[in-house]
């Protein structure tokens, strides 16, 4: 998916019906959206654990290390579910390209049918 964000070429069309993938367009977007907010979550934890030092060390400890733990494996897993999205892409663009190159070598194979024929 070595490919740069490039909305040139869409319609309001391409909006309404699948002929065209958007997703893949704005994949990097999102993916940045979700680790930006995996961070934020995982900072705010870890800081309110200094609160609950306060109230007890225990409590405090395992919120402190939950932060810590949601960091690290929220990151990985959007890392490994957005790397799974950008495979099932992949693997459409190439049966599409399978498909164009069945019709094509199927249209050559009509013209060199006729040509025989005449």
């Amino acid at each position: 998916m070595n490919k740069k964000i490039d909305f040139k070429g869409f319609t309001i069309k391409d909006l309404f019906f699948f002929d065209k993938m958007l997703t893949p367009s704005c994949i990097t977007i999102v993916y940045w959206i979700a680790l930006l907010l995996i961070g934020i979550s995982a900072f705010s934890m870890i800081l309110g654990s200094f609160a609950a030092f306060t109230y007890s060390f225990t409590m405090g400890l395992v919120a402190f290390f939950t932060g810590i733990v949601t960091l690290v494996v929220g990151f990985i897993s959007t890392r490994i579910g957005f790397e799974l999205i950008c495979v099932l892409f992949n693997i459409n663009q190439n049966i599409q390209k399978l498909a164009n190159e069945k019709t094509n070598s199927e249209k050559q194979e009509e013209c060199s049918d006729t040509d025989a024929i005449n």
